[in-house]
């Protein structure tokens, strides 16, 4: 996030882990926009405080929920205000539907707003969150050969590799990740691949781009920069400047 935000996150262990891939809390010190990369999953944000909109949409009280994206979504707050949210993992959320997960009931969703109206933080909100997930209500497995394809993409298995290592047919495969995540595999590979980017350009500033490219199994310099754009709609060279800028005025406000 960006210093605009005071941004707080856990992420679960243990078996919520196997559903939630975070749980969040931000605060906004400043009026601001940030771009949420895309990554496949789904959430669902509750506005307490202030105006939020995504993509140029508000998004009201008492929660919104967030859908799979094919490109990264533009996040717009006021001054001052506060939103949390949880962050499913892939395939997860039509699966708690399907189980009439409490999670994901109109009265449990709007039982945690009401009390985030009362009393927001981190802290209590996990407590909410956590509270939902007992060992009553466990999952059934009907999307595990689709979290094996996603968890194989996200360690940057080839495609290939990945279909031959599950033990349904390609086809099955597609149809079952594009009707539970609303992209196909081949749009989750494509995802995970710029965000190996996005990470390798955080962590090594000074990196070139040509060896990024090579490192995260882009065919060159400027596949990278198409796929970067078309994903983060922006490009590598914006988002390294943006890092250091956010860098320079952390370093300010440090030894002001």
């Amino acid at each position: 996030m960006s210093n605009h935000l005071t941004l707080e996150l856990m992420t679960p262990k243990g078996d919520i882990a196997q559903s939630i891939q975070a749980i969040w809390f931000a605060k906004a010190n400043f009026q601001g926009e940030q771009w949420l990369a895309c990554d496949g999953a789904t959430g669902v944000i509750f506005p307490v405080a202030g105006e939020l909109l995504l993509d140029d949409h508000q998004l009201l009280p008492p929660y919104a929920f967030q859908q799979t994206s094919t490109h990264a979504s533009k996040l717009t707050f006021s001054e001052n205000a506060v939103f949390c949210g949880i962050r499913f993992n892939p395939t997860v959320l039509p699966e708690l539907e399907r189980s009439a997960h409490p999670i994901v009931a109109k009265s449990s969703l709007n039982a945690i707003a009401k009390t985030l109206q009362q009393s927001a933080n981190l802290e209590k909100f996990v407590t909410l969150v956590k509270s939902y997930f007992t060992s009553q209500h466990r999952l059934n497995q009907h999307n595990k050969h689709s979290k094996h394809l996603i968890r194989n993409l996200i360690e940057l298995t080839p495609l290939e590799t990945a279909y031959q290592r599950a033990p349904l047919s390609q086809r099955q495969l597609e149809r079952q990740v594009k009707e539970q995540c609303g992209v196909t595999p081949k749009y989750f590979e494509r995802i995970y691949r710029v965000k190996l980017a996005k990470q390798a350009i955080k962590e090594n500033p000074e990196q070139s781009f040509a060896d990024i490219a090579v490192e995260c199994g882009f065919t060159d310099q400027p596949h990278l920069i198409k796929e970067f754009k078309a994903i983060m709609h922006v490009t590598p060279a914006k988002y390294r400047k943006l890092l250091k800028d956010a860098q320079t005025k952390q370093t300010k406000l440090i030894f002001r």
